[in-house]
């Protein structure tokens, strides 16, 4: 009698509930764009019923001995099994209503983003959208503001007013209302000349972020105008820098020939991400807060003229040394459509804007230039062609991925992208049509990085899940770290655990894996996205692994590890020069190692470190953009013999 009555019913009804949740698991939607490593579809929910089913069945038999231990464990068993799959599957549910009642939910999603509308948003994001464009309008490149108008074809709120607060001849407060006089405002604060990054807190302070204008202000809707295009400039004789990081392997090196001029130190307005760019005599500075655009002297430091882009600038200026373009968008807002981003053109020589182009969801990445048209994606997974000369778009596609922060690769007719979460891409840079797209399903935030391409091969990245790792692996993982990707497995959150970071190369013509790297495990958090471009040098290749905190020498053609060394916090690509690795880090610490053995050579320190922007170089200087704003050039040869004590005058 021992398998009837109450308990035998008991034991029914919760098999009966573990095999609806787990038909349930299988069939369920998963969290918009949320790592769950828990596999959906017809198939896996047969799969997990019948797991379900002989678990339930194991214990149904097991109910029905005469031994009262083993007859009360299954019960146990059951209530314990009912308990972990209810929990898995409220989770699961929970978080997929979390990511649905988002107003900017992450991952975006195109058709959401396609949806906001200009005069739907409230008016201080109104406020805040006008005086951004209003600000791309004001500054004048040789100095100084000009009348606010705004061309036809612009998104630009019909009822916003913009006011202007002249501090003096180098700080100007620009300030948008939208809806009358008692909404809320937006303010900008906007430093032409000379900028001190020791005063950028206490000036965003003063404006950004202010709703409250001061009395007084002298409002007016700014007159629409006509679309022009200025002139395009006459072909220079500049060597170009058409891609993020100079070319497909991210050298950042342009002409070396010649004695280094001296070196030195400047700021721009605002934090930077994004490496320089140098174009001939011009070093091209964007600024990731303000969204301001500086071209120095290369010789000197000197400014040579300064715009104002819609929004932030996060990676590098493109140039054919005649037009500078670059992508503005910031990582939150302009994702959801609620804040401009697009790309820009500008004259080289002299800064004059030339055109200016809005899309949906934020351009945090470099566009490359292919022959008159420039290439660049968006972060709500769409790509684009546009003519050089006026913006014109030539053609536009929806990709299978987000072009999150990861610029593309151009090599010759071919653009490879990097998207998010785990896919690559190469593509036709005329028709934008696939040649081939590669999944590494066990990879996330592949699109944080940019590809490096040579020989044949394309470098990519990704953080490592929790399906990453081999059981070796796991054997040398810390003790904590296996818990949080278990029970990240078991119950995944809005922030996804990972267990490190590994590299790949794809072959170029048909995107099959050639090799991967081992798991470089996750030993802290390291601030801000992920990273980890390649930097390939003859046959050597660098790469720097932020999650994982190392920086890593490799052979790109068989992926076998030389050398690994601490990463320094670092995040930007690494410079090769003269067969040493310059790495800079977001502690401060600049490192020069041996590019064959990892020896250190040099050792320099500085009180503000660096993010993205890698260090550059050219005609002998080193170019590196710290945290804060501040641009320092150092002749190679006194960085490689740690010879620095002249090269810090301020300009």
């Amino acid at each position: 009698m021992a398998g009837r009555g109450p308990t035998a019913v008991v034991r029914l009804g919760l098999g009966g509930v573990v095999v609806g949740l787990a038909a349930f698991l299988g069939l369920r939607t998963p969290a918009w764009g949320k790592y769950d490593p828990l596999p959906t579809g017809p198939g896996w929910a047969l799969l997990y019923v019948l797991v379900a089913a002989l678990a339930v069945a194991a214990a149904v038999i097991a109910g029905r001995s005469s031994r009262r231990l083993l007859r009360w464990g299954s019960t146990a068993a059951l209530l314990g099994l009912v308990v972990l799959v209810g929990a898995m599957t409220f989770d699961r549910v929970q978080l997929s209503r979390t990511v649905d009642a988002q107003v900017d939910p992450w991952p975006p999603r195109l058709e959401r983003v396609e949806e906001v509308r200009l005069a739907a948003l409230e008016p201080r994001q109104r406020a805040a959208w006008a005086v951004r464009i209003g600000a791309h309008r004001l500054v004048r490149p040789d100095g100084g503001f000009r009348q606010i108008t705004i061309p036809a074809s612009w998104p630009f709120p019909s009822d916003v007013e913009l006011a202007t607060v002249v501090l003096d001849v180098d700080h100007v407060d620009l300030w948008a209302r939208a809806a009358g006089h008692d909404s809320a405002a937006a303010c900008h604060s906007i430093v032409v000349h000379h900028p001190d990054p020791a005063d950028t807190a206490t000036r965003r302070t003063r404006c950004d972020g202010q709703q409250v204008p001061p009395p007084g202000l002298a409002w007016s809707r700014p007159p629409i105008d006509t679309d022009t295009i200025p002139a395009i400039p006459a072909a220079a004789s500049e060597e170009a820098w058409t891609q993020y990081r100079h070319d497909p392997l991210h050298s950042a090196v342009t002409d070396t020939s010649g004695d280094a001029p001296p070196g030195w130190t400047t700021a721009v307005d605002g934090r930077v991400r994004a490496s320089a760019s140098v174009v001939g005599d011009l070093v091209l500075v964007g600024g990731h807060g303000t969204g301001s655009l500086t071209a120095l002297d290369l010789a000197t430091g000197a400014e040579r003229w300064v715009a104002r882009l819609p929004n932030w600038v996060h990676q590098d200026p493109v140039s054919d040394g005649r037009i500078v373009v670059v992508g503005f968008g910031d990582n939150l807002a302009s994702f959801a459509g609620r804040l401009p981003s697009g790309v820009a053109a500008l004259d080289l020589t002299t800064g004059e804007p030339l055109w200016t182009a809005f899309d949906a969801g934020s351009v945090m990445t470099s566009p490359v230039i292919h022959g008159a048209a420039i290439i660049y994606g968006t972060g709500v997974g769409t790509l684009h062609r546009r003519a050089l000369a006026d913006g014109a778009l030539l053609a536009e596609r929806v990709l299978p991925g987000m072009v999150t922060m990861a610029p593309p690769a151009l090599v010759g007719d071919t653009v490879v992208v990097a998207l998010d979460h785990g896919m690559a891409c190469a593509i036709d840079a005329v028709s934008l049509a696939d040649l081939w797209c590669h999944t590494l399903p066990d990879l996330r935030m592949v699109g944080h990085a940019a590809p490096t391409v040579d020989r044949g091969e394309v470098l990519v990245s990704g953080a490592a899940t929790l399906a990453t790792p081999t059981v070796s692996e796991y054997l040398h993982l810390s003790p904590w770290l296996v818990r949080d990707l278990l029970w990240s497995g078991l119950f995944p959150g809005q922030y996804e655990v990972y267990a490190g970071q590994v590299f790949a190369a794809l072959d170029l013509h048909d995107g099959h894996v050639r090799w991967r790297s081992p798991l470089f495990a996750n030993p802290r958090s390291v601030p801000g996205h992920t990273s980890g471009t390649a930097v390939i040098e003859d046959s050597l290749a660098v790469i720097v692994l932020p999650i994982a905190d190392t920086l890593v020498s490799f052979d790109p053609v068989t992926g076998r590890v030389r050398w690994a060394r601490a990463g320094h916090g670092g995040r930007g690509p690494v410079l090769v020069a003269e067969h040493r690795v310059i790495l800079t880090g977001r502690d401060g610490v600049i490192e020069v190692r041996d590019i064959t053995d990892g020896r250190l050579t040099c050792t320099v320190r500085r009180g503000t470190g660096w993010d993205r922007a890698g260090p550059v170089l050219a005609h002998g200087l080193v170019i590196l953009v710290n945290l804060v704003g501040e641009v320092e050039a150092i002749p190679l040869r006194r960085l490689l013999s740690c010879d620095l004590a002249a090269s810090r005058a301020r300009t």
